[in-house]
C-alpha cells in the first residue's frame, strides 16, 4: 500500500513538473510568436504582403526590397527555424521525464535538456527584439532624396497613411528636397520644392513686388510654414519671415528656400514638417488662384529628419553625354548627371545667344565658319541631379510629330561646367552674391563643384588645382530617329504572377533601350495609377526618377559610356486593405502608364504604336500612319504603353 501511494505521489510530482514545463514553454512561444508578429512590420515579409496584395495583369508593378529589408528577412527565418526546434526539444525532454521511470540518469538528461531549452528560447526571443529595433534604425539611414521605409518617422506606416500628401505626383508639385520620410539629412539643409506650374512669387516671397524683386527675399511664413517638432510637446513655432530666404528659378516653377540659422542641433536628430498652405492666403498659381485642389487649409504636407552633421562634401559629376570624345548626332541632347542634387537655380537658365545663363556653356566649332554658342536651354531635372541642355534650332520631327533641335551639325561641340566662386573662409562654401546669385555649379547645400575629384573645392578654372568640368565630342550632320524601346520590366510586362502580392514596398521600373532626356521623365508623362477610394487620394503620392546605365546595367563611371535609361516609380506604401470599388480584384492595383512625350536622349518620341524600324512599316505607303509595323489611315489608338 504504501509503494503504491508513492508511486500516485510520484507520478503526480512528474505532472506537476511537466504542467510546469508545459507553462513555460507555452509562455515562451507567446513571446517569440508575438516577436515575430511585431518583426514583420520592420522586416515587410512576403507573407503577410502576399496574403493581401494581389495586383492586375497590367499592373506592371516591381522591385526589390532594400537591403536592410532582404537582411531582416533571412535573420528571421533562421531564428524563427532555430525556435521551433527548441520547442520540438522542449517537448521531447517532457517526454523522457514521464517515461524515466526512476531512472536518475534519464531524469538529468531531461532537465538538462529543458533547462538549455528554455535558456535558448529567451536568447531567440531577446535577438528578436534587438534584430528589430536595429534594422528599424539601420533602414532609415539615408540622403537627399531618399527616405526611412523601415522606420515610418512621419505617417507613413502601415497603419497610417500620411494625409495631404496627394500633390505630389499626382497633384501641382513635381518633386522636392528633402524627400518624404528623408532621414539623415545634413543641418545646412535647404528646402527646395519644384511645381508643375509658374507660381506668383509674391505667395512664396513676402513682400515681393517688381520694384523690390532684386531685393526682397524672406520668405511668406504664412503660406510655407517649416516646423520643428519636438518629441514632447510637438510642433514648434514655424520660422518666421527674416528666418528663411527665398531663391527662384526663370521659369517660375522652382523655389529654395535657405533658413538663415542651421537645422537642428549638435547632439541629437530633429524632425521637421514642412507645410505648403492652400487657399487665397497660400501658393498661388501666376492667375492668383490656388495651386491646390484643397482650397481650405493645408494643401500639402512632409516630414524628414535632420541629423547632427553640416554637409561640407563638394558635389562631382557622375557621367556625362554624350562622352568625350565621341560622334554623335547632332539631335543628341547634352546631359550632366551628378552623384547628389545641385541647386537649381545655380544650374538652370536660358542662353539666348548674346546672353543670359552662363554658369554651363556649350561651344561649337563648325567645319568652316566660325565658332557658334547657340541658344537654348539648360533644365535640372531628375531630382535635381540632371543638367541638359538642349538648343533652340529646329532640325526635323520625331514620330509623334514633336520638333527635335539640333547642336550645329559636322562640328566640334565643347562643354564647360563651372564651378563657383569660394566664399571666405575658402572651401567648400560657395559664394552666394545677393540676387545674382552663384556663378557655378553648387550642390543644394552651397557647396562648390569639385571638377577635377580630388575630394575639395578649389574654384574655378581648368587645371589641375581648378575645379570646372569640361569635355568635347563631335556630330554628324544627319539626325538620329531611331525610337526608344522598352527592354524590360520589373515585374514583367503580362506576368499576373510576378506582379501579384508585391512587397508594399516595391518600386516599379522599366529599362530602355537607350538613355532618356530627363527633362521628360515627370509625372505628367508617367503616371502611376490605382482604384484606391477617392477617400485615399489625398494619401496617394509618387515620384520619379531616371538612371543612366551602360550596356552591362551598371551606373557609368569613367570611362564607361552610359547607353540605356531605367525610369524608377517611388511611391507611398502599397495599401492592402480592400477597395470600396474593386477593379480586377477584392484588393487594390497599381498600374504604371509610360506616355509618348517620353523621349531618348535624341529627342525621339517613345511610341509603342511605331515600328522598331520605321522604314520596315509593312502595307501601302500611301497610308500617313504606322501603326505595330503596319500602315494605316487612321491615328494609332494607342500612344500611350500601359504598364510596363
Amino acid at each position: 500500500m504504501l509503494e503504491n501511494r508513492f508511486c500516485v505521489r510520484r507520478t503526480i510530482q512528474r505532472l506537476t513538473a511537466v504542467r510546469r514545463i508545459l507553462s513555460m514553454a507555452v509562455f515562451a512561444c507567446l513571446i517569440f510568436v508575438g516577436l515575430l508578429s511585431a518583426s514583420s512590420v520592420f522586416a515587410q515579409t512576403s507573407v503577410s504582403v502576399a496574403s493581401l496584395n494581389t495586383v492586375g495583369t497590367q499592373a506592371g508593378i516591381a522591385g526589390s526590397s532594400d537591403l536592410m529589408t532582404i537582411i531582416g528577412r533571412i535573420i528571421y527565418v533562421v531564428l524563427g527555424f532555430v525556435g521551433i526546434l527548441l520547442l520540438g526539444l522542449l517537448i521531447y525532454a517532457g517526454f523522457l521525464w514521464m517515461s524515466a521511470g526512476g531512472d536518475a540518469a534519464k531524469l538529468e538528461k531531461a532537465k538538462s535538456y529543458i533547462k538549455n531549452a528554455i535558456i535558448g528560447l529567451i536568447i531567440i526571443t531577446s535577438s528578436f527584439a534587438i534584430t528589430s529595433f536595429i534594422l528599424a534604425q539601420l533602414g532609415g539611414i539615408s540622403g537627399f532624396g531618399s527616405g526611412g521605409s523601415s522606420a515610418y518617422p512621419f505617417g507613413n506606416s502601415l497603419n497610417s497613411f500620411p494625409d495631404h500628401a496627394g500633390a505630389l505626383g499626382a497633384g501641382i508639385i513635381e518633386t522636392h528636397i528633402p524627400a518624404r520620410n528623408a532621414t539623415n539629412i545634413p543641418r545646412n539643409t535647404p528646402i527646395a520644392i519644384t511645381f508643375k506650374e509658374p507660381i506668383l512669387i509674391s505667395s512664396v516671397i513676402k513682400d515681393w513686388t517688381t520694384a523690390t524683386s532684386g531685393t526682397a527675399r524672406n520668405l511668406n511664413d504664412s503660406a510655407i510654414k517649416i516646423y520643428r517638432i519636438d518629441t514632447t510637446s510637438g510642433r514648434q513655432p514655424a520660422l518666421a519671415s527674416a528666418q528663411a530666404t527665398v531663391r527662384y528659378t526663370e521659369d517660375h516653377k522652382t523655389f529654395v528656400i535657405r533658413p538663415t540659422e542651421l537645422l537642428g542641433n549638435t547632439t541629437s536628430n530633429t524632425d521637421y514638417i514642412i507645410e505648403l498652405v492652400s487657399g487665397s492666403s497660400g501658393i498661388l498659381l501666376e492667375d492668383r488662384s490656388s495651386a491646390f485642389v484643397d482650397l481650405s487649409g493645408i494643401g500639402y504636407e512632409w516630414g524628414f529628419q535632420v541629423s547632427t552633421f553640416v554637409d561640407n562634401t563638394p558635389p562631382r559629376v557622375q557621367s556625362i553625354i554624350p562622352s568625350d570624345g565621341g560622334i554623335y548626332a547632332p539631335n543628341v541632347v547634352v546631359q550632366v548627371n551628378f552623384n547628389e542634387p545641385i541647386d537649381p537655380t545655380a544650374a538652370g537658365g536660358v542662353w539666348n545667344g548674346t546672353g543670359g545663363f552662363t554658369n554651363i556653356e556649350v561651344n561649337a566649332t563648325p567645319a568652316s565658319g566660325p565658332d557658334v554658342r547657340p541658344a537654348g536651354e539648360f533644365r535640372v531635372s531628375n531630382g535635381y541631379r540632371t543638367v541638359e541642355f538642349t538648343t533652340t534650332l529646329a532640325c526635323g520631327t520625331n514620330s509623334c510629330g514633336n520638333t527635335i533641335y539640333c547642336l550645329p551639325g559636322s562640328s566640334g561641340i565643347n562643354v564647360h561646367v563651372k564651378s563657383a566662386t569660394l566664399s571666405s573662409p575658402p572651401a567648400p562654401q560657395a559664394l552666394l552674391a545677393g540676387s545674382a546669385g552663384y556663378d557655378g555649379i553648387v550642390d543644394m547645400v552651397g557647396n562648390a563643384l569639385d571638377g577635377n575629384e580630388n575630394g575639395t573645392s578649389e574654384g574655378p578654372g581648368n587645371g589641375p588645382e581648378k575645379d570646372d568640368y569640361s569635355w568635347g565630342f563631335g556630330t554628324t550632320a544627319e539626325p538620329n530617329l531611331t525610337a526608344p524601346r522598352i527592354e524590360s520590366t520589373a515585374p514583367s510586362f503580362g506576368n499576373d504572377v510576378e506582379s501579384s502580392g508585391m512587397p508594399i514596398d516595391s518600386k516599379p521600373t522599366a529599362t530602355f533601350d537607350s538613355v532618356l532626356q530627363s527633362s521628360t521623365i515627370n509625372s505628367q508623362n508617367i503616371i502611376l495609377q490605382t482604384n484606391e477610394p477617392t477617400s485615399m487620394s489625398g494619401t496617394f503620392w509618387f515620384s520619379l526618377s531616371q538612371e543612366p546605365l551602360t550596356d552591362t546595367g551598371v551606373a557609368p563611371v569613367s570611362p564607361l559610356i552610359a547607353t540605356k535609361g531605367r525610369l524608377e516609380i517611388d511611391h507611398r506604401l502599397y495599401s492592402m486593405a480592400a477597395t470600396s470599388t474593386p477593379v480586377g480584384g477584392a484588393v487594390p492595383i497599381y498600374q504604371p502608364i509610360i506616355k509618348s512625350a517620353v523621349q531618348n536622349i535624341y529627342q525621339n518620341c517613345f511610341n509603342p504604336a511605331g515600328p522598331a524600324d520605321p522604314l520596315k512599316c509593312t502595307g501601302d505607303r500611301r497610308l500617313p500612319n504606322c501603326c505595330h509595323g503596319i500602315r494605316s489611315e487612321n491615328a494609332c489608338p494607342d500612344l500611350e504603353h500601359t504598364s510596363p
